[in-house]
């Protein structure tokens, strides 16, 4: 009488681990990428919803500022990885919280490749620029390894 053989054999067992090996270190390259990706996206996504906030703060105007340098709300990104709108005290953005959401670990924010941590709007909606003076747009990048998102607001 012949004995059937069931299960499988050590070597048929070590192909299969080895082709499931190989899929993972071709696959994992692709899933970072688009966790990088998800992660850029989140931090896009929050820092429009947090320009809005900035700008709706900045037109309602509760601190009653005056004239176009004049700062009524402010975008800041703290050092504990959470980005801020505020009503800002002088020149800082240093008052009341307004609105606030997590930013996404690792993702950096970044203008003419300098951090990118405060900027603020007047009582019109206007951006003001780092001298002082009134832009007509704020550029930024964020980046989270190879992954980069060049944006601008209006």
């Amino acid at each position: 009488m012949v004995k059937q053989q069931s299960g499988l054999s050590l070597i048929e067992l070590m192909v299969v681990i080895t082709i499931i090996g190989f899929l993972v270190l071709v696959v994992v390259p692709f899933t970072q990428s688009w966790i990088y990706e998800a992660q850029v996206n989140k931090a896009r996504s929050l820092l429009a919803n947090g320009y809005s906030q900035a700008k709706a703060l900045a037109l309602r105007n509760p601190q009653n500022s005056q004239g176009d340098l004049a700062s009524s709300a402010c975008v800041k990104l703290a050092d504990d990885g959470v980005l801020q709108v505020r009503e800002p005290e002088g020149s800082l953005c240093s008052g009341n919280i307004v609105w606030q959401g997590d930013w996404p670990e690792g993702v950096s924010l970044l203008r003419s490749n300098n951090r990118l941590t405060v900027f603020f709007i007047n009582n019109r909606g206007l951006i003001l620029k780092n001298d002082q003076q009134v832009g007509d747009n704020l550029t930024f990048t964020l980046n989270k390894g190879a992954v980069s998102y060049n944006g601008a607001f209006y």
